[in-house]
């Protein structure tokens, strides 16, 4: 006689999936047939270190920081990472070969390609999500998006759980694109915005005519109005202001805030990003990282091609490809690749059909993300399309799995559970399951 495990949402596992304490007090307090269930599930339990390490916790991480290419709007996989060249969705580019045996990239990116071996190269990712701000947020935070509980983004989770929230420079750092949120985990993970990495970044000088002296006394002053304030407005809201206030003065008063400026960089340098908003910024990033910055997202904006895709991308991949091709190059010369986790990716795909303004739509089913850096293993490619890229013919990915691989891989536990509103939430899905295949070690 045998019986299936059922979970409390009513699902049923068509996989392995993650057991946490809370799965196994639920089956001791109901009692569901535990002399028949509990040598597979403890077995299973045991392997898996009762869920701890599942969604996080590497045994051995070398990542300690992490950069995002973050390409806001969906990319389309058939003209990035999973091209289908010669077929009746494969568009106009052709393939090309990369250095992993094998595999080939759309021949827009010949710098990443030549540079694959570098590369974790997922193409299964598939979601719930096919609009924008439901999707970013989910390729965000590893969760659909939830009204009652503010799930932190994932650079967020890196500047809480690894970095150093007293370091001089913020611990997570956004070149563009619309605010990332720290969520439940509050102002002091959030992101220190740039709007513009070819600019100075305003509003780190002292006002005119205020010297470091002459603040001290206005900061003194608002210590006490915040100690009024705490009887009113509450203590969590003067914190979270007395917080972000200690954060500017500890970064205007920093001579690493020259990391921000660019002009001291190599010309050459400069150019092999490219120069442009997201190349510099992702210069920047470099610097930032090597700072001692944990969290870096950099966005390339543009990607959502409903009308005229194959121009669209020819324009984003001419940005993408030197700035990622250049910043493997660099990090690896300096000794930081190792140490580094770099992800690109955007909130979905584009479809297999090419409409009648020349474009693809939004595809969540299936589309491609990749990674690079400590702790994964380069040269692999993980997951397949058909040969059509109509739908996943290996090993999908949920984005579940996604978020506990990335967790994994920086030594995260992503089953640590906080409380919003007595609502309680682990930072990363417990029901994803890490990549091992992709993962060193």
């Amino acid at each position: 006689m045998s019986r299936r495990i059922e979970w409390s949402d009513g699902s049923v596992p068509g996989r392995t999936r993650a057991y946490s304490r809370r799965d196994l007090l639920g089956w001791l307090a109901r009692g569901a047939a535990w002399s028949i269930a509990a040598p597979p599930l403890l077995g299973l339990m045991a392997r898996q270190g009762l869920g701890a390490g599942v969604v996080g916790g590497g045994a051995n991480p070398t990542a300690k920081k992490m950069i995002l290419l973050w390409l806001e709007g969906g990319p389309s996989q058939f003209e990035t990472f999973d091209p289908k060249a010669g077929t009746t969705t494969g568009g106009p580019f052709p393939s090309i070969p990369t250095t992993i045996p094998g595999c080939s990239f759309s021949s827009l990116l010949p710098g990443v390609a030549a540079r694959a071996h570098h590369l974790a190269v997922i193409r299964t990712v598939t979601s719930r999500e096919g609009t924008h701000a439901r999707a970013r947020e989910m390729l965000h935070t590893g969760y659909s998006p939830n009204p009652s509980v503010p799930f932190p983004a994932f650079p967020a989770i890196v500047a809480h759980e690894i970095g150093d929230l007293d370091h001089d420079l913020p611990a997570f750092v956004q070149v563009d694109g619309p605010p990332s949120s720290a969520g439940y985990l509050g102002i002091a993970s959030s992101p220190f915005r740039v709007d513009d990495a070819t600019g100075n970044v305003g509003n780190l000088a002292y006002p005119p005519g205020v010297d470091p002296a002459r603040l001290d006394l206005r900061e003194s002053l608002r210590d006490v109005v915040d100690a009024r304030m705490r009887h009113g407005a509450g203590v969590e809201a003067v914190e979270s202001d007395a917080a972000q206030r200690r954060r500017a003065r500890r970064l205007m008063d920093s001579a690493l805030r020259s990391v921000f400026n660019l002009e001291s960089e190599d010309d050459a340098k400069r150019d092999a990003y490219g120069r442009n908003r997201f190349g510099q910024g992702v210069l920047l990033a470099r610097r930032l990282i090597e700072q001692g910055v944990a969290a870096v997202e950099v966005v390339l904006d543009g990607w959502d091609s409903h009308d005229k895709n194959a121009t669209q991308h020819k324009i984003l991949c001419d940005i993408l490809d030197p700035a990622l091709s250049t910043l493997l190059d660099d990090l690896a010369e300096r000794g930081l690749l190792d140490q580094t986790l770099v992800v690109c990716m955007g909130e979905f795909g584009r479809t297999p059909g090419i409409n009648t303004r020349e474009g693809r739509d939004h595809w969540p089913n299936n589309f491609s993300v990749v990674l690079a850096g400590g702790g994964v293993k380069p040269g692999v490619v993980y997951g397949e399309t058909d040969e059509l890229g109509v739908s996943v013919k290996g090993r999908p990915v949920q984005v579940a799995d996604l978020f506990a691989t990335l967790a994994k891989v920086l030594g995260i536990d992503g089953t640590k559970e906080f409380n919003r509103d007595r609502r309680p939430a682990t930072l990363v899905d417990k029901n994803g399951i890490p990549l091992d295949e992709i993962i060193v070690g």
